[in-house]
């Protein structure tokens, strides 16, 4: 009875033994590498000339099976969380035309909204001041047409006794030619002389230049050539001071509005440069393969092919 015991304690413990060694080979086996699809044989297995010894023929064909494709390698499930890289040359290319767009194709939408943003308040602030700016010079020009008169100029160039002026007459029909009288007396007595009527010039100078002041017919005092308080080299009359004030609020309004144009190109530079930056970086960002599949596996202690999950991760960056 005793002997029958220890026999049958005996035989418990070594079958827990291989029980056990075969849990170790499973556990093992989840965490061996797999090499372009074959069948991998452990270690032990490759090195067990004992049994090769004993079974030449099992150990030949097991090693055939390595040597070949591995046709039980059973379900594959590969996935796969990989985003696909994007071009730096497209996202240039859309922030050098709309900003923010290179940035939004980039997958930043913050800063997409910020560049386009400053896109549309530079085209808006020119926009404004634009039309300010034409609506003054509207107004100005309009007030000139009204209140500056050549012959009235003309006549003050005559009444004052300036040299040249007696060529000229103040009621010649024909506004050119007597615009030609007139300016014949301008070189002879003054730095500028009367540009074409209606032109940009036109309108600047009778509002800039002394000699001019003495077109307009609304002013407070006219002018006079001879020296006192309304000597036409230093006076200033209200008339002509505000009419001068009008032009230059009409020409900060078209300074303000370069403001816009200006800012839009820099923006437009701006955000495809950082399209190339913010597309870079996505493209470098972590990328993560996982694979999942059923590998067979010899084992090296009782020499049996059977399959075993295996589970790979890759992560790059």
């Amino acid at each position: 009875m005793k002997i029958t015991l220890s026999a049958l304690l005996l035989t418990v413990l070594i079958s827990s033994s291989l029980f056990s060694q075969e849990l170790n080979l499973q556990n093992f086996s989840l965490n061996k590498k797999e090499s372009s699809g074959k069948l991998i044989i452990d270690d032990k297995f490759e090195q067990g000339t004992v049994y090769q010894q004993v079974h030449p023929v099992r150990t030949q064909e097991l090693l055939s099976l390595n040597s070949e494709e591995n046709i039980f390698s059973g379900a594959e499930d590969n996935l796969q969380v990989k985003k696909k890289k994007k071009s730096v040359g497209l996202g240039v290319l859309l922030s050098a035309v709309i900003p923010g767009a290179g940035e939004f194709y980039g997958g930043n939408y913050l800063k997409a909204g910020i560049f386009f943003g400053v896109e549309v308040l530079a085209w808006a602030t020119f926009a404004y001041f634009e039309s300010k700016g034409n609506k003054k010079e509207e107004e100005y020009q309009a007030y000139a047409d009204q209140y500056w008169d050549v012959r009235t100029y003309a006549r003050w160039l005559k009444n004052e006794g300036f040299s040249e002026s007696g060529g000229i007459d103040p009621d010649e029909p024909n506004r050119d030619v007597l615009r030609e009288q007139i300016m014949v007396c301008e070189r002879a007595n003054f730095s500028h002389t009367m540009p074409e009527y209606g032109s940009q010039q036109y309108y600047e100078l009778i509002g800039k230049y002394q000699n001019f002041q003495a077109g307009w017919t609304n002013l407070e005092h006219v002018p006079t050539k001879a020296a006192g308080p309304y000597n036409y080299q230093t006076y200033h009359d209200p008339v002509f001071t505000n009419y001068a004030a009008d032009r230059q609020k009409a020409n900060d309004f078209f300074d303000y509005a370069k403001i816009g144009p200006i800012t839009a190109i820099v923006n437009h530079i701006l955000s495809a440069a950082d399209a190339a930056w913010v597309i870079s970086t996505y493209n470098s960002k972590i990328k993560v393969e996982t694979g999942f599949r059923m590998q067979n596996r010899v084992s090296p202690y009782t020499y049996q092919i059977k399959q075993f999950p295996t589970f790979n991760v890759a992560v790059s960056f």
